[in-house]
């Protein structure tokens, strides 16, 4: 969910707006004193959306419920997961190119720029916490790990900081996730968002697979999620 740039030099603007099915504080939009602080700030119980229909799910409540809302969630993410898993085969490099250029070309803020080499995969995955659904993800991703490899690999032989601008950028990403109280499962669904969200206008599956790609990649790879 963007808005196009209108003049050369700009930059797409996210326009998406990450909402609560039950609300986060007492007296919000369908409001469970049942749950508990984790279960509320869950990625099961958080939508992204535009603005107007951020609006609209938490003034509109009799419509609006929190079964319609789940249940509307969750036939969304089952198509997508479905829609990204066909086309991870078609990832090509203009994918790639588009979700890796542009994000590795946005400034980061000053740190440590090195790629440092991640836990093994399982044990980073548990100690990370992540469900069921993450790690189906990230093993769906991996699929085109190679390819991502060979990409980011050529494109440092072009220009030798680009895998380091990619990893800084999405660090950058990641603490802002964690900023906004995200549990594990909600950090890795808003690293792929945010990943679509760079790569502009054009949101289409194979763009959605090589965002998937690219972020199971790092994940694997380098230091974006906890360690210790």
């Amino acid at each position: 969910m963007t808005i196009d740039p209108k003049t050369e030099g700009d930059r797409p603007k996210a326009i998406g707006k990450v909402a609560h099915i039950a609300a986060a504080s007492p007296g919000g939009p369908r409001y469970d004193p049942r749950m508990t602080s984790a279960e509320r700030g869950s990625a099961e119980n958080l939508m992204y959306l535009c603005g107007p229909h951020h609006d609209a799910v938490d003034t509109q409540l009799g419509h609006h419920t929190r079964e319609f809302l789940v249940e509307a969630k969750l036939a969304h993410e089952a198509a997508v997961e479905r829609a990204v898993r066909s086309a991870l085969g078609d990832v090509t490099y203009e994918e790639l190119t588009v979700v890796c250029t542009v994000i590795a070309s946005q400034p980061a803020p000053p740190q440590r720029l090195g790629v440092e080499l991640a836990l093994p995969l399982q044990e980073k995955i548990d100690l990370n916490r992540l469900g069921p659904t993450s790690v189906q993800r990230i093993t769906d991703g991996l699929s085109q790990a190679s390819r991502v490899e060979a990409f980011i690999g050529f494109q440092n032989s072009v220009k030798p900081s680009f895998g380091r601008s990619l990893v800084a950028r999405f660090k950058s990403d990641y603490y802002a996730a964690r900023a906004e109280n995200l549990e594990p499962d909600g950090v890795f669904d808003y690293l792929v968002e945010t990943a679509v969200e760079h790569a502009g206008p054009r949101d289409t599956q194979q763009i959605r697979a090589a965002s998937l790609a690219v972020i199971a990649y790092l994940f694997e790879i380098c230091e974006i999620f906890e360690r210790e």
